[in-house]
């Protein structure tokens, strides 16, 4: 096993064991430490309410708020067009307006200054964001893919487990019913198929099987793959 495979299982199994926020920044500030990056930013957008969660300094994500930088944001705005993690710095971000440009300049007295940020969309017009930002080693210019693809899953998966543990959205997430692809995850699942082969299978991408098996088993209130399937199964939801 790699170290970036020891760190996605550290990753998971505290994002098992998080139940509020303090568990929540806890897991993605060691996974931001252990890629090299300094900070780490959870935006969570569900009209009305805009959730955040990170370890940037206190008064900079204080300022963040009260201003309502997420408007003008150019990392969030990126994200919002987005459908795979990007890495971003000032040469890579579009900053056409002045307001953008000054908002930039103020992250910088933070050092907060480059990152890579996981865009996340859900239904009725909610959307995430997942990032880390700050790279502990100036000469790094850039992620391998393999840890880019590490970032993409751990994004949906810290957003699976905050959305449900600390029931935002509309509902409540273990109130709402299986989706058609959430049981149609589960179904292959209890017939032995991997993550990859029931990717294979719906002709859909590995990480958005993981997706809809971490939605599934959290609204089934499930602390395993292999409950939810029994679980689904005991309910009439899927055949045995």
């Amino acid at each position: 096993m790699t170290l970036l495979d020891l760190t996605f299982r550290d990753f998971v199994d505290a994002l098992e064991t998080a139940h509020d926020e303090v568990g929540f920044k806890g897991a993605a500030e060691r996974l931001a430490g252990r890629l090299g990056y300094r900070w780490f930013a959870y935006l969570g957008f569900s009209e009305p309410a805009l959730k955040v969660l990170s370890s940037y300094p206190s008064s900079w994500a204080q300022q963040y708020i009260e201003q309502r930088y997420e408007d003008i944001d150019p990392v969030v705005g990126l994200a919002r067009s987005s459908q795979r993690s990007f890495q971003w710095d000032r040469r890579t971000l579009r900053l056409p307006s002045i307001a953008q440009r000054r908002f930039f300049a103020e992250a910088a007295k933070f050092e907060i200054h480059s990152g890579a940020t996981v865009p996340i969309r859900g239904g009725f017009g909610r959307f995430a964001a997942f990032t880390l930002a700050g790279n502990m080693d100036s000469a790094v210019e850039s992620r391998s893919t393999e840890v880019m693809d590490l970032l993409q899953l751990a994004g949906l998966y810290y957003h699976a487990h905050v959305y449900a543990k600390l029931q935002l959205g509309l509902i409540r997430l273990a109130d709402a019913p299986l989706t058609q692809r959430e049981l149609q995850c589960l179904y292959w699942a209890a017939r032995g198929k991997k993550m990859l082969e029931t990717a294979m299978i719906l002709g859909i991408s590995t990480r958005t099987v993981v997706f809809h098996v971490e939605n599934a088993r959290s609204k089934l209130r499930a602390s395993t793959v292999a409950q939810a399937v029994a679980e689904a199964t005991q309910r009439g939801l899927i055949l045995s």
